[in-house]
């Protein structure tokens, strides 16, 4: 344990080479990603280090490199770290408690891989971005996702296998832009006081097993910011919100694929709205 505490950043990152494929990853980076290389861990491919002391490991983006792997608990210990973006990889395994308990993340990226296990709750306040979208994740989302996450504008975990409902801690999510639960398994009913969170642009609940009536405060109006609101192929029953006929920055709305009933309101009929949709599929 002592001497795992004094590992040096080098030794920490190498962490993340792993096996012969890990090997031949890191001969083809353009700098370090060995023990024995001479540059200082700050001039890595993909790592950046504080502006300040240029000494500090605080980013790691290998995002797109074909790196192969699992995250590796170790990284724990470069308790500095704000960025780690390992997106577009073959990243295998679940994502370590104590890599989730890191407190200082601002942004978490490892989308477009095989990670497997459960979402798991992040500790750092800092967060800003949370990418989890096309893995093989599975269970409930964490019943405090929200919570102490204020500043989070993006979550994404689309296509998963994830189930359960949406926990109510979603509504701390002040900051939240975009968030993005599509091609799941997730039901229950929508959460209510979506349409509270001010800044709101993009939400993408298709493509699930929701149930339910369409939440009337998912529609509010005044100083409401949705643009994308992407609700098809679930099973959500009774008749579509006539506020949203009144959202004036509302430019996608998708239904189909429900068990709605009524009729459209006629002012969601105007050409703004899901002009995309006559011109091909939806843009994502």
């Amino acid at each position: 344990k002592r001497q795992s505490a004094m590992m040096s950043q080098e030794e920490i990152l190498v962490s993340l080479v792993q096996g012969r494929d890990g090997k031949a990853w890191a001969e083809r980076q353009q700098t370090g990603w060995s023990v024995y290389s001479k540059e200082p861990a700050c001039t890595w491919t993909g790592i950046q280090c504080d502006s300040m002391d240029r000494t500090t490991v605080v980013s790691i983006d290998l995002s797109g490199t074909k790196l192969e792997g699992t995250i590796p608990p170790e990284l724990e210990k470069l308790p500095n770290l704000r960025v780690l973006a390992l997106g577009s990889n073959e990243i295998r395994g679940n994502i370590p408690s104590q890599v989730a308990n890191m407190p200082n993340l601002e942004k978490f990226n490892v989308s477009d891989n095989f990670i497997t296990g459960t979402v798991p709750s992040f500790a750092s306040r800092l967060l800003n971005t949370v990418d989890l979208s096309k893995n093989r994740l599975a269970g409930p989302l964490p019943e405090d996702f929200g919570t102490n996450h204020d500043r989070i504008m993006l979550y994404d975990v689309m296509k998963n296998i994830l189930t359960g409902t949406v926990p109510g801690s979603v509504r701390d999510m002040e900051a939240l832009e975009t968030l993005s639960l599509s091609d799941n398994h997730f039901s229950g009913l929508l959460p209510t006081g979506l349409g509270m969170l001010q800044n709101l642009k993009y939400l993408y609940l298709d493509d699930n097993y929701f149930v339910g009536t369409i939440p009337a405060d998912l529609a509010r109006v005044q100083g409401s910011l949705l643009e994308e609101v992407w609700l098809q192929d679930n099973r959500l029953s009774g008749t579509v919100p006539v506020a949203f006929a009144d959202s004036s920055n509302l430019l996608d709305l998708y239904l189909d694929g429900n068990k709605l009933t009524g009729k459209v309101p006629r002012d969601l009929c105007r050409s703004e709205i899901n002009s995309d949709f006559f011109l091909g599929y939806p843009r994502r």
